[in-house]
């Protein structure tokens, strides 16, 4: 059954909640506070830039565990799983819990499927939506003071007592106001991304376990829906 247009996108909405804010926002931006010290000692802003761009510069694929909590009035709702992500533009998020769902863009389409509502949303997604967002940035192909206007950021608590905080506001604006990364001051290893609305909503992604470089299958890639599923395609706006 295939369902198009704001039809389809009203269908959605009404059906969980939040739910498609905070997964769309992962590949939009879709999809993160002890001491409030913005630097460590030694470390002046340029060198932070340079050390996080040298990091994943040579990053091919990338992998991990993640935690995911999105934030807004009334509202606390954290999600974790696994992900995997190869260049240019390919992703496999594993939602675990608490509901399971996956998350895939294979280059041309990103399919957004949820097992318990037997439902697959699919949107046009290519690695040039990736522009601007922590997950270009993850992939190493972004130019950090191309894209943002960066400073430290001094008004987050850090997850881990020494680390850095980098304040990275679009040029040219966005769907997002503003994103918050939480580093490593010594391998500059990306630990916390936050992203953060024009409204004041927050959505928090905790890094964790993450291996650079692993071989990863492009069949991970490819989403073929089960029998019976019902899919509700998105038209570009």
């Amino acid at each position: 059954m295939m369902r198009t247009g704001r039809a389809a996108i009203r269908a959605r909405q009404t059906g969980a909640g939040v739910r498609p804010v905070s997964l769309w926002g992962i590949c939009a931006a879709l999809l993160f506070f002890a001491a409030w010290a913005p630097a460590a000692p030694g470390i002046d802003l340029e060198a932070a830039v340079t050390g996080l761009e040298r990091r994943y510069a040579g990053v091919q694929t990338i992998a991990g565990e993640f935690r995911q909590t999105y934030r807004a009035p009334g509202i606390e709702q954290e999600e974790s799983g696994v992900f995997r992500m190869k260049r240019p533009g390919l992703m496999r998020w594993e939602y675990r819990r608490p509901e399971e769902k996956m998350f895939i863009a294979d280059g041309q389409d990103a399919f957004l499927y949820v097992p318990a509502d037997r439902q697959v949303t699919v949107r046009a997604f290519r690695a040039s939506d990736m522009r601007g967002t922590p997950l270009e940035l993850l992939l190493g192909s972004a130019d950090l003071r191309k894209s943002f206007a960066v400073s430290w950021e001094r008004n987050f608590k850090p997850a881990e007592a020494e680390s850095l905080h980098l304040r990275l506001i679009p040029r040219g604006g966005g769907e997002y106001e503003f994103l918050v990364l939480e580093l490593d001051p010594r391998t500059f290893d990306v630990r916390r991304i936050v992203i953060h609305e024009p409204g004041g909503n927050t959505s928090e992604f905790v890094l964790s376990n993450l291996v650079r470089n692993a071989k990863i299958d492009s069949r991970a890639f490819r989403f073929n829906p089960p029998k019976g599923t019902e899919i509700l395609r998105l038209e570009a706006e």
